[in-house]
C-alpha cells in the first residue's frame, strides 16, 4: 500500500518524464490497437466470404502435390484438375458426424463463352448439382433473372452479372434466360471440346471481390464433357458377360502371340477363351464395381465451434489409407492468394511491431535509468529510513504500471474513436488488389475485443520488462553513497 502511493505520488513529481513514457506507450497501444482491429476486420471478412460462399471450411481435392484453390488455380502444371477417384469414401466417413454440417462435391474449369463460330470471352465455371449447391451456400447466392435449374435437368448454365454484361458487351446482343450459348474447353487428353447450353437465369453472388463475381454456374455433366472427366448423365456405363471377361482377363503381353501360332493352336486357344468366358460371363458381369461420378471437391462446411483442425487431421489420415494421393486443405489454401496474402500482412505487421518494440523498449530503458539517476538522493533516503529492497522495487514496477494503465487506456480510447469513424466511413479500396483483400470495395474496420486486449498485453509486459533493468541497478547502489549524491 505504501509503494503503491509513493508510486503514484511520484507521477506527479516527475512529470516531465512521465508524460514522455507515457507518451510512447500511448501511441504504441493506439498503432496495436488500430492495426490489429484493420487486419482481423480482413480476415474475419475473407473468411465469412469464402466459408460461407465458395470454399467451405475444408476441401478434398484429387491427387496433386500442390495447394489447389476452388477456382481450379494450382502451384502445378495441370491443365485440368484430376478427380477424387473415391469420393464416396469420404462421403460415407463424413455421414453422420456431428461436427459436419454439409458436403458438397464440385467441379471446376476455366471456361470460354460464345454465340455461333464467335468467342465472346471465358471465365471460371462451377459444374454443380443446383439443389446440393443452394443448400450449401444458400446466403451467398441469389437468382437475379430465371430460375434455379429444376432437379435431373441437363444442359443448362446460370451466367454471373459479370459475365453477362461482359458477353453482352462483346456480342452486341441481349443475353437472358432462354438464350443459347457455346461453351468450350481443353479437354485433360481430349482436345476442345464444345457444348451448347441454354442460359437457365443470372446469378448474384452476395459477397464477392473482382475474380469471384466472375464465377458462373453450370450442369455438372456439361463441365466433366469440357473437361474432359466421363459423363454420367446416362447412369454407368453396361457391359455384357463376354466385354466384362474381355476386360477382366485382357494381357497385352499375349496380343499378338496368335499371329505366330500354327491353325490348329490357334483354333484350340480360341476354343479355350470361348469356353472362359462363357463360364465366367455372369460371375464378371456381376463384379464390375460401381463408377462414381467424375467430382474435383468435395467441400465441407463445419458446425459452429467444431474443431476444424482436427477434422482436417482425421481427413488425412482417411485420404492415405486410400491411397490416391488426395488432397486435404483449409478454407486459406481453397481461396488462394487473397487469403494467404492477409495471413502474409499479419505475420508482417507482427514482426514490424517486434521491431518497434525493440526501439520503444531501448528509447523507455534509457529513459527509466536517467530518470533513476536523477533520483538517486530520494531512493537512497528511503533505504536508510528503514525501506527494503522489494519495497523501492515494487514502487518503481508500480510507477511503470501505473503510466502503462494510464497511457494504454488513453490509446486504446483515441483508437476506438478512430475505428467507429472509420467504421461509419469506411476505407475504399485504391486498387482491385485491395478490393480482393478486402473483400469488397470499402472495408468498415469492426471495434474487436481481442485486438484491444492483446495490444494492451503488449504495452503492459513490455513497459514492465524495461523496467527491471534500472531497477536492478538503482537497488546496487548504497544507501549512504545515494544520500550524498555520488
Amino acid at each position: 500500500m505504501i509503494a503503491a502511493r509513493l508510486a503514484w505520488g511520484n507521477l506527479g513529481l516527475h512529470k516531465a518524464k512521465s508524460a514522455l513514457i507515457a507518451s510512447i506507450m500511448g501511441i504504441g497501444i493506439f498503432l496495436l490497437f488500430v492495426g490489429n482491429s484493420m487486419i482481423d476486420t480482413t480476415i474475419s471478412g475473407l473468411r465469412s466470404m469464402f466459408i460461407e460462399g465458395f470454399t467451405g471450411d475444408l476441401m478434398v481435392t484429387g491427387p496433386t502435390d500442390f495447394p489447389v484453390t476452388v477456382l481450379g488455380e494450382t502451384a502445378g502444371s495441370e491443365e485440368v484438375l484430376p478427380h477424387i477417384a473415391k469420393i464416396s469414401q469420404y462421403q460415407t466417413f463424413l455421414a453422420g458426424r456431428k461436427d459436419v454440417r454439409a458436403t458438397l462435391p464440385m467441379l471446376s474449369g476455366k471456361i470460354s463463352f460464345g454465340m455461333g463460330e464467335t468467342e465472346l470471352g471465358s471465365g471460371v465455371c462451377f459444374g454443380v448439382e443446383s439443389e446440393a449447391y443452394r443448400a450449401f451456400f444458400s446466403g451467398n447466392v441469389s437468382i437475379v433473372e430465371g430460375a434455379w435449374p429444376e432437379e435431373g435437368s441437363h444442359g443448362w448454365v446460370l451466367l454471373s452479372e459479370r459475365m453477362r454484361t461482359m458477353l453482352q458487351q462483346q456480342s452486341g446482343s441481349l443475353l437472358g434466360p432462354g438464350s443459347t450459348i457455346i461453351m468450350t474447353a481443353l479437354a485433360e487428353g481430349a482436345g476442345t471440346v464444345i457444348r451448347e447450353v441454354k442460359v437457365q437465369g443470372i446469378v448474384r453472388f452476395n459477397q464477392s471481390n473482382e475474380q469471384l463475381a466472375g464465377v458462373s454456374l453450370t450442369d455438372a455433366d456439361v463441365l466433366r464433357d469440357l473437361l474432359g472427366f466421363a459423363s454420367l448423365r446416362d447412369g454407368p456405363p453396361v457391359l455384357t458377360g463376354r466385354e466384362a471377361a474381355f476386360v477382366q482377363s485382357f494381357d497385352p503381353d499375349t496380343l499378338f502371340d496368335s499371329l505366330f501360332a500354327e491353325q490348329d493352336q490357334q483354333k484350340a486357344h480360341a476354343s479355350d477363351q470361348t469356353a472362359a468366358s462363357s463360364a465366367g460371363e455372369k460371375q464378371a458381369a456381376s463384379s464390375l464395381p460401381a463408377a462414381e461420378p467424375a467430382w474435383q471437391f468435395l467441400l465441407i462446411r463445419m458446425v459452429p465451434g467444431a474443431n476444424t483442425k482436427s477434422l482436417q487431421k482425421e481427413l488425412a489420415k482417411v485420404a492415405a489409407s486410400i491411397g490416391d494421393g488426395d488432397r486435404v486443405q483449409d478454407w486459406i489454401q481453397g481461396a488462394g492468394k487473397v487469403a494467404r496474402t492477409a495471413q502474409t500482412i499479419r505475420l508482417v505487421f507482427d514482426a514490424l511491431v517486434a521491431v518497434v518494440a525493440v526501439v520503444v523498449v531501448a528509447i523507455m530503458m534509457n529513459v527509466l535509468v536517467i530518470s533513476l539517476n536523477e533520483r538517486l538522493y530520494e531512493i537512497g533516503t528511503l533505504r536508510a529510513i528503514g525501506a527494503k529492497r522489494r519495497v523501492v522495487r515494487r514502487m518503481i514496477l508500480l510507477e511503470t504500471t501505473f503510466l502503462a494503465v494510464l497511457a494504454g487506456a488513453a490509446g486504446l480510447l483515441v483508437g476506438l474513436i478512430l475505428l467507429l469513424v472509420l467504421g461509419k466511413v469506411g476505407v475504399r479500396a485504391p486498387s482491385l488488389f485491395f478490393e480482393a483483400l478486402f473483400g469488397g470495395r470499402v472495408l468498415r474496420p469492426v471495434v474487436t475485443l481481442g485486438a484491444a486486449l492483446r495490444a494492451f498485453a503488449w504495452i503492459l509486459v513490455m513497459s514492465l520488462g524495461t523496467s527491471l533493468y534500472p531497477v536492478m541497478l538503482a537497488l546496487r547502489i548504497e544507501p549512504v553513497v545515494a544520500m550524498r549524491g555520488e
